[in-house]
């Protein structure tokens, strides 16, 4: 287990944006604790609010996420399981895809378009081994493997690293949908397109209507994604239409580090060498652990 701020001083924590703290934020509100802004930073309304919960659960008052409190809160922060993917949920139906944009943003009653932090499917669960062999399959495909690894190509591996440093505001999305998405860059430069209003007249469209129109073949660049659409559209469709502060964070970054290879996340040369970074990680190589301090707060928004 690693505690919050990665072993930071308390001057370091509060001047970065940490996903573990903004859930446990999010977990103290559920309970009716008051952590003030639910902004990944430690202030001082957040540590009175853990030293209440401490003070409920029989933990030391400390006002510090440590390990102990964040179990306590149902939060997990292990290093170990990169080497333990599974299907903590079943990779889900199309009729319960269908069902995830049925709803208007910010709808207590549809956690998955819900982009407050403290959305009701915070912690949610993912079908980890089909999000994995997904990746891995359009790897192998289209190359966006790294450099020594078998189907590494340069084109693809440039299409990988250049979406994860992109300015297409990727601050909306949680770890996993920005490295599912960009490591299969080539194959949904459609859906990209239409998102950017590129290949749509300069009229950005929705994901859902992305989506369609690109399956259906009658978008620009179409012929790639059609490998998306036959072959994982229902984890394209989970991992794209999952909000960004829902996803269980221990088990996002469990399948990113089983992607790049990643044995032991807790070491930084490790972490340098095998998984690229996205523009918000932090550059001290803690960006494969969970409670990684970010350099820019991950802001989810709608459709």
């Amino acid at each position: 287990m690693i505690t919050v701020g990665l072993g930071l001083s308390q001057a370091a924590q509060a001047a970065g944006y940490n996903p573990v703290t903004q859930q446990a934020q999010s977990k103290l509100v559920t309970l009716g604790l008051d952590p003030g802004t639910l902004d990944g930073v430690v202030g001082r309304a957040t540590k009175t609010a853990v030293q209440a919960f401490q003070k409920q659960s029989g933990l030391p008052e400390t006002g510090v996420l440590d390990p102990a409190t964040l179990e306590k809160l149902g939060i997990g922060t292990s290093v170990d399981k990169a080497n333990a993917i599974e299907n903590w949920i079943p990779a889900p139906t199309q009729d319960e895809l269908d069902e995830l944009v049925a709803k208007p943003d910010n709808d207590l009653s549809s956690p998955y378009t819900d982009y407050r932090p403290n959305a009701p499917a915070a912690n949610l669960d993912l079908p980890g081994t089909a999000i994995l062999e997904a990746m891995n399959n359009s790897a192998d495909i289209f190359g966006s493997r790294l450099a020594g690894q078998s189907n590494h190509t340069d084109q693809g591996y440039k299409y990988l690293t250049g979406c994860l440093k992109t300015n297409f505001a990727p601050t909306n999305w949680s770890d996993i949908a920005i490295h599912y998405y960009c490591q299969m860059s080539k194959p949904r430069a459609c859906y990209t397109y239409a998102l950017s209003g590129k290949s749509t007249g300069g009229v950005k469209a929705s994901r859902l209507k992305a989506y369609q129109g690109c399956a259906a073949g009658t978008l620009p660049q179409a012929a790639d994604f059609s490998f998306v659409a036959k072959t994982q559209p229902q984890i394209f469709q989970y991992v794209m239409f999952g909000q960004t502060h829902a996803f269980n964070h221990e088990q996002e970054q469990a399948v990113i580090n089983a992607f790049y290879g990643v044995k032991n996340p807790a070491d930084r040369n490790e972490c340098r060498l095998k998984r690229p970074r996205r523009t918000e990680d932090p550059a001290d190589g803690t960006h494969c652990l969970v409670a990684k301090t970010m350099s820019v707060k991950l802001v989810g928004k709608g459709d």
